[in-house]
């Protein structure tokens, strides 16, 4: 057994948030947490493969407790497991565990923990929980040194389980948790991971520093499924995709290649350049085509973050040339089969300056043949890669650091992070802004199930905006590709409207439903995106699967956007809707505008209305605060409509509204206008019924509404 000093480090609170959280050690120097002067976690203590250890380090930073273990410069072998391990809460009442669940270990989902130590063993990547007086507890894995850390229950108790995957040596700490509590869930997550976050110096992977890419401001096509899954990807697809939306005049802004198009032998990459049989001349003439014939403004393609799932083939002429630059590792052939051969296959040393000319040549060969932006899939496959070869954490900062320089230099850091749900990925995500956040898309299938591994589409919208809550402080969250021709679109469709992350579709030529997709786009085909993610209310924030109405909101400006979904397996659900359902809105005067139903109701801040929803029933609300006994809903034709306007200028007994284009532009009034005017242009035709304005705009680009009492 190690032998490892005994001492304690007790840092001093450098921090303007109020503090209310208080770190005490009591017996065998166990922890006490109280927030508020009420104890919230207790007897929690450090162990190393199971040995107890009296070395703690704490810092108390934005009332956000983060822990450390402390060792001598101790070599920690590569299956040693290091944590802080806590009693369940006194005065516990529910809980939520985000588990990135088997087998492929790509994605998280939300679990309902009637007790912290129900949590799964380990790959907990969030938990949050709530006590009976009301108060929120919020706890994030740390990670660094080369350790990766989740979260995970240990006999009665739960905590922080830390691993290397390698031998790691003169180890002095290893990250653990931080733990918060607050009255404000939201207020509390992201006060949690911004306190986190900086405290392991990855400030600048905080969404709210980073900038939405470009090309994905624009609806996007994906070739996965409507080539069945790269089966039949060739670049008379392409064609065929872009004529079929071009011919219905629909402006596809960006199509994205992706896995099904490399010279591969046994899924291991051979060459930057595809397929010949698919891509006869390369990818460039069909590129040039597709942009300059049918108006496609930016192109996307898919590799893995280590080349293609399985590596470089060592034998092929790409494999040669890095020959002196190759490490291997070995893993299950197909991670969903129990009795897949174990493979060993091959990679370029984190270490070797290698890997920046691989990312370097690959990507400005791509570009040079017209593409903008890549998406980048198979990022977990570290902690295969890591065993045995390196510690996790240290390969999978360096792999990802090599990545971006190379996706910033040639692409802008438009990228697509994917299979990215585990802390050695999403920690790593540096500047780049858009990220998966849920398990992938599947076509409808008769009988398909709500189970939240590959299930339908409430199973699929209900994590994605679960996931949200953690990774919507950190990225942009991509909800992943859908069809239109899914007899469940617009389930999908709304979520993704309301949302602060790309849209994009993977439907079957020809059997597109435009219906369903235009409401989701400007003309110019720029999407109609929220400012801030989409995440439950917080009414809703424990309730997972339960059949009861489920709600997200998200944020326009001053608008709240509210989707309401049956997304559990019941003929029926039912609940309540307010205004106040939409965290962060300011203001005690509403309208509560229906999107499918065209109805509107006034209503003070915490007015409830009833709402029932038959099996995948769905609305849509707009929330919007009255001024002035007015409320701009804007281009109501469009799924999410306060973000079709682009400003709301007072001025007196008149307010000026500035749309992105024409449409048809409604608004609550609480008394008759004396006059509407449309670009200085007196409109004799408006409607005022109901105290709903109605303006009929032609065609044009941010007309101005001038509306006067």
């Amino acid at each position: 057994m190690k032998t490892f000093f005994v001492f304690i480090l007790l840092l001093p609170v450098s921090s303007v948030f109020a503090q209310k959280t208080t770190v005490t050690f009591g017996n065998q120097n166990s922890l006490t947490l109280r927030w508020n002067g009420k104890e919230r976690l207790s007897h929690g203590a450090a162990s190393l493969q199971g040995n107890p250890l009296n070395s703690v380090k704490h810092k108390v930073v934005n009332d956000v407790t983060l822990l450390w273990i402390l060792l001598n410069h101790e070599t920690v072998n590569s299956s040693d497991i290091a944590g802080i391990f806590f009693d369940d809460a006194p005065g516990y009442k529910q809980g939520v565990a985000l588990w990135r669940y088997k087998p492929w270990n790509s994605w998280t989902k939300p679990m309902a923990m009637e007790a912290a130590s129900k949590m799964p063993g380990d790959d907990v990547q969030f938990y949050y929980w709530q006590y009976d007086d009301g108060v929120y507890g919020a706890a994030v894995p740390l990670s660094g040194n080369g350790f990766r850390t989740t979260l995970g229950s240990n006999g009665t108790k739960w905590g922080s389980k830390s691993v290397s995957y390698a031998a790691n040596k003169n180890i002095g700490s290893i990250p653990s948790m931080g733990i918060a509590f607050g009255k404000d869930p939201f207020e509390l997550f992201e006060r949690i991971y911004r306190t986190a976050l900086e405290s392991m110096g990855k400030g600048e992977n905080l969404r709210v520093k980073k900038k939405f890419p470009e090309p994905f401001n624009y609806l996007g096509w994906c070739t996965w499924n409507a080539s069945d899954n790269g089966n039949k990807l060739n670049e008379d697809l392409l064609i065929k995709a872009a004529k079929s939306f071009y011919d219905n005049q629909f402006p596809i802004g960006w199509m994205l290649i992706d896995d099904g198009w490399f010279q591969n032998k046994d899924k291991q990459l051979q060459s930057y350049e595809p397929n010949a049989k698919q891509f006869p001349n390369g990818f460039k003439p069909v590129i040039e085509k597709l942009k300059k014939q049918f108006g496609v403004k930016y192109m996307g393609v898919w590799h893995a973050f280590n080349g293609l799932w399985n590596g470089i083939d060592p034998g092929s002429d790409l494999g040669k040339h890095f020959a002196p630059a190759l490490f291997s590792w070995t893993q299950k052939e197909s991670p969903d089969k129990e009795d897949a051969p174990m493979k060993t296959y091959q990679f370029i040393r984190p270490d070797s300056d290698s890997l920046n000319v691989f990312y370097n040549n690959w990507h400005r060969y791509l570009k040079q043949q017209g593409f903008d932006f890549v998406k980048i899939d198979n990022q977990l496959v570290v902690e295969k890669m890591a065993v045995n070869n390196y510690p996790i954490f240290t390969l999978s900062d360096s792999m990802h650091k090599s990545l971006y320089r190379s996706v910033n230099k040639y692409f802008n850091g438009a990228v697509i992070n994917c299979m990215d749900m585990t802390a050695d990925a999403y920690l790593n995500f540096g500047s780049t802004a858009v990220a998966r956040s849920e398990e992938d898309y599947f076509p409808y299938q008769p009988g398909e199930t709500y189970n939240l591994q590959r299930g339908n589409a409430a199973a699929h919208v209900l994590q994605a905006i679960y996931n949200s809550i953690y990774f919507g402080q950190m990225v942009y969250p991509d909800f992943d590709l859908f069809q239109s021709h899914n007899p469940n679109a617009v389930f999908h469709a709304v979520a993704r409207a309301i949302n602060c992350g790309p849209i994009y579709i993977t439907d079957n030529i020809g059997e597109q439903k435009f219906e369903v997709l235009r409401p989701l786009i400007f003309s110019d085909g720029r999407i109609i995106r929220s400012e801030t993610p989409l995440l439950p209310t917080e009414d809703c924030l424990f309730q997972v699967q339960d059949a009861k109405l489920f709600k997200a909101s998200s944020m326009v400006r001053s608008s709240g956007l509210l989707g309401v979904w049956n997304a559990a397996d019941a003929n029926e659900a039912e609940g309540t809707i307010k205004a106040g359902d939409v965290r962060n809105i300011k203001g005690n005067d509403f309208v509560l505008y229906e999107h499918f139903s065209h109805t509107l109701k006034t209503a003070k801040r915490n007015d409830s209305f009833a709402v029932k929803l038959t099996r995948m029933g769905y609305r849509l609300y707009y929330v919007v605060p009255v001024k002035n006994g007015f409320a701009a809903l804007g281009l109501t034709a469009k799924y999410n409509a306060p973000a079709t306007i682009l400003s709301e200028v007072w001025n007196k007994n008149k307010v000026a509204i500035t749309l992105y284009e024409g449409g048809t532009f409604e608004a609550y009034a609480s008394r008759r206008p004396s006059k509407v005017m449309v670009n200085g242009e007196l409109v004799r035709d408006y409607i005022f019924k109901d105290n709903m304005v109605t303006v009929n705009l032609k065609k044009q680009s941010k007309p101005v509404i001038t509306i006067y009492w």
